[in-house]
């Protein structure tokens, strides 16, 4: 094959390969941090230009080298221009006043529960009932016979949750979990998830525009919380301008034998996302302070400090080392 097209393993690589030799040509340069973002630096202005497979973003703040850029693309490929972004992969982008800009995905939600007849449905106030503890399909809990629904809802919500819905982060990581063999039960908790949406689709990410742009990350953790494997739940967000910008809800990959290793495991999860960051900050020209990560356990904080071994610390993990 000469040309490769959709559905051929190969295809998206040789799209990127195809994209990148293009733009470079015009300039651009692949960032380090990301590669799917695109630099171009000249003695007067910078544009960036983030590409999502044949979707493109181009920001600047020079709006004739914005126009000058996609005229030089559309000499490349055939594109449709579409103006000021008001979308942007089911993100509806919305500006206030003075500067500060709110993704969410109001849209997206109301499709979903018009697919999945729950419009009408009364909202829940938290994505999951407090205390639940979601066990794997037994006698008392069956398994569900057709099991395609159940998946395409939790992939459906996996998306908000990655896209601009943190709040349901960690119900969706549990709700995965069970992608194999669901039950009923588990279906039930998926649907309140959307309930949860229902009373709070207006919800978003809402970015100030004062231009303080101080980063700031948390972490935290669970001991042994998963019920049938006895591992514990990370979790961490970072925040910039008012707003969430990286999160993760993740089961650990191995057991903890104390809350301390726990949360030891959480900071260090923190600790590279945050180096990713700093490097996607120097692509952007941003100041590259030292990144705050914050925690509610002394013991995780006094093992980050001072890395001693002891009797009840020397069974963690080099690789959790790094912090």
């Amino acid at each position: 094959l000469l040309r490769s097209i959709y559905g051929l393993k190969q295809a998206p690589r040789c799209w990127y390969m195809k994209l990148a030799a293009e733009l470079d040509k015009l300039g651009f340069k692949p960032s380090v941090a990301d590669p799917a973002l695109f630099i171009k630096k000249d003695e007067k202005e910078i544009v960036y230009l983030l590409v999502h497979v044949d979707d493109i973003i181009i920001t600047s703040e020079d709006e004739a080298m914005i126009r000058r850029v996609k005229t030089e693309i559309g000499q490349a490929f055939k594109i449709r221009d579409l103006g000021e972004e008001k979308v942007f992969l089911g993100m509806e982008i919305s500006r206030g006043a003075h500067g500060e800009v709110k993704l969410s995905q109001r849209r997206y939600i109301e499709e979903l529960l018009q697919r999945h007849q729950l419009v009408n449905a009364k909202p829940r106030k938290t994505p999951l009932p407090p205390g639940t503890r979601a066990l794997p399909a037994e006698d008392n809990n069956k398994e569900l016979v057709d099991n395609t629904k159940y998946r395409a809802l939790v992939g459906e919500l996996n998306y908000l949750a990655t896209s601009t819905r943190p709040d349901i982060a960690q119900a969706m990581s549990v709700l995965a979990r069970f992608m194999g063999n669901p039950s009923k039960v588990h279906m039930g908790l998926a649907l309140g998830v959307l309930r949860y949406l229902a009373g709070t689709k207006e919800l978003g990410l809402c970015y100030d525009g004062d231009g303080d742009l101080t980063m700031v990350g948390y972490s935290d953790s669970d001991w042994a919380g998963d019920p049938a494997t006895r591992r514990s739940t990370t979790g961490y967000v970072f925040l910039l301008n008012g707003a969430a910008i990286s999160w993760n809800s993740q089961l650990q990959r191995t057991s903890a034998a104390s809350t301390v290793e726990a949360e030891y495991q959480a900071t260090a999860a923190a600790v590279r996302e945050a180096l990713w960051l700093r490097k996607l900050t120097r692509d952007l020209g941003l100041r590259t302070q030292a990144i705050q990560i914050r925690t509610d356990s002394e013991g995780s904080m006094s093992l980050g400090n001072t890395p001693i071994m002891s009797v009840r610390s020397k069974h963690i993990d080099v690789q959790h080392h790094l912090v």
